[in-house]
């Protein structure tokens, strides 16, 4: 890294992974500018995706490591209504960072109140000259003329309210001129959609319902200084994208497996919160297998080494979480080298900072492996596990930093202690851990209270409560969220879920980490 990248790139390690930097939104927000034996098997043969694909084994822990707790099977959801559907179809011309889009979005009402407006998230509008709406219809091909775009809102007024249980669909024809992806800044969190001289991502990409929350409406926040503001729904994709510029060698990293028809691929993801896509001239790729997943990494070509670290890392987690909380519901896991000073999750994929790789030395007690499991914990905490991020942030972050504990604990006991001097105990973290993201005074104290002090608090109740209790509890909190609407919690659903596992008195330390404790 150049000298001024190390000093950004310092600055944000100090800070946490997983960065994300209308008349009815939901809430006003603020406006800113264990483990049975590791599969040793690998893939050895390159798919046509992966020009050179590398596998390796993962280490291996003793089985009685591992907490004795139950393995529940997870039960279906008692979603009675549709996921909201995507059929994307796009050109891509990756040399000149061009995209031409068009898409259908068929929505059904889940939220038992009647609905009065449509709004629909569009992420690249907040970057200037990167979105042109070209054309906006109803299913019936109705031209739809009174809407508003403002931000990140695409605001539509419906001439009928649209009844519970009642579907609507909406076709989209948008360009996106991508933007580049800004250089590192020690006031603005990193953006990870754009393009660099190495890779193009797709994050965020495409327009999508929030979740719509009875009694509160639209799940829509403001961006801010540090933190995630989307509220995703969990939803179903059937994704196109045709490459249409002259080169020819680019790899696309992607949320689920391609079927590839030349130059055509085509996705399909049920029950996701989101599609991401990463393409690239320069990625390396290996592949192992993990039970029925495959987990692919994709790193630079001067970042073998850290390709190797990652999807050793990612592959043992996935392994060991899918044991701890309940099973990993997709085809695949993919985690990709970012050209940014960040790391940051998406359903299916991932993305770890190139600064993380350039740091590598050989040791798993150190960013590179931290933040992979991390951001493979985020699968369970984010994707599994619904949460509003911009309000209950430490609803997803604690529990994923604790993983990275759970991990070190399970294949690296000798370096547990290790990792919480450099990673917790370090910091000197403080703060209330139930604060939204723009309740905090910066992004330090953000992330002492919310990731840090989080993962202070779950080892405390756990050590509270006892293992087989704690873990018990983690695994009916995701059996619980499938049965929710849309697969999303509140810390009301984390504490009645809890109750049900211990009889012991939190008061103290509730007291002791929650600003507002619940009752």
């Amino acid at each position: 890294m150049k000298h001024r990248d190390i000093i950004l790139f310092s600055i944000i390690l100090l800070l946490a992974a997983c960065q994300s930097a209308g008349r009815s939104p939901a809430v006003e927000t603020p406006t800113a500018p264990l483990l049975e034996n590791l599969p040793e098997q690998v893939s050895t043969t390159a798919s046509p995706t992966l020009p050179s694909t590398h596998s390796f084994p993962s280490p291996t822990p003793a089985e009685s490591d591992l907490p004795a707790v139950p393995q529940p099977s997870p039960t279906p959801s008692d979603q009675s209504f549709p996921l909201t559907h995507y059929e994307i179809s796009a050109d891509f011309d990756y040399d000149w960072n061009f995209l031409s889009i068009d898409q259908t979005i068929s929505y059904t009402n889940s939220s038992g109140e009647p609905i009065e407006e449509l709004i629909l998230v569009v992420e690249p509008n907040r970057r200037y000259d990167t979105f042109r709406l070209k054309k906006l219809s109803w299913g019936n091909d109705q031209i739809i003329e009174s809407y508003q775009l403002e931000l990140h809102r695409l605001i539509i007024p419906l001439s009928q309210i649209l009844q519970p249980g009642e579907s609507t669909q909406l076709y989209i024809s948008y360009d996106l001129n991508m933007p580049e992806i800004p250089s590192p800044s020690a006031v603005d969190r990193p953006l990870p959609f754009g393009y660099s001289a190495r890779q193009t991502n797709l994050v965020d990409w495409y327009p999508f319902f929030p979740p719509y929350l009875p009694g509160q409406g639209w799940a829509v926040h403001n961006p801010w200084f540090y933190g995630e503001h989307q509220v995703y729904e969990l939803a179903d994709y059937d994704i196109e994208i045709r490459m249409t510029g002259v080169r020819q060698n680019v790899t696309l990293a992607a949320s689920s497996p391609a079927e590839i028809d030349g130059r055509t691929y085509r996705y399909q993801m049920k029950s996701a919160r989101s599609f991401a896509l990463s393409a690239s001239n320069m990625y390396t790729v290996f592949s192992q297998q993990v039970g029925n997943v495959m987990v692919y990494s994709y790193a630079f070509t001067f970042d073998e080494r850290g390709g190797e670290r990652a999807l050793k890392d990612t592959a043992a987690a996935l392994d060991l979480y899918s044991q701890l909380f309940g099973p990993y519901p997709h085809q695949s896991l993919s985690v990709v080298e970012a050209d940014f000073l960040d790391g940051m999750e998406y359903d299916g994929l991932f993305f770890l900072s190139r600064g993380f790789y350039a740091l590598y030395d050989g040791n798993p007690l150190g960013y590179l492996t931290a933040i992979a499991v991390h951001e493979t914990a985020h699968q369970w905490w984010y994707g599994m596990v619904g949460n509003n991020q911009a309000l209950e942030p430490w609803l997803d972050e604690a529990l994923c930093t604790y993983s990275e504990l759970l991990y070190y604990e399970n294949l690296y006991p000798d370096l547990l202690d290790g990792w919480w001097q450099f990673r917790v105990e370090y910091q000197q973290p403080s703060g209330w851990i139930d604060g939204s993201i723009y309740d905090y005074s910066g992004f330090i104290s953000y992330r002492d209270a919310t990731y840090l002090r989080g993962a202070q608090f779950l080892h405390e109740l756990r050590g509270l409560i006892g293992d087989e209790a704690f873990f018990s509890f983690l695994q009916d909190y995701v059996i619980h969220a499938q049965g929710k609407t849309l697969g999303l919690v509140s810390a009301d659903d984390f504490f009645a879920v809890l109750s049900n596992h211990t009889t012991a008195d939190l008061g103290n330390l509730l007291q002791t980490y929650f600003k507002d404790p619940p009752s």
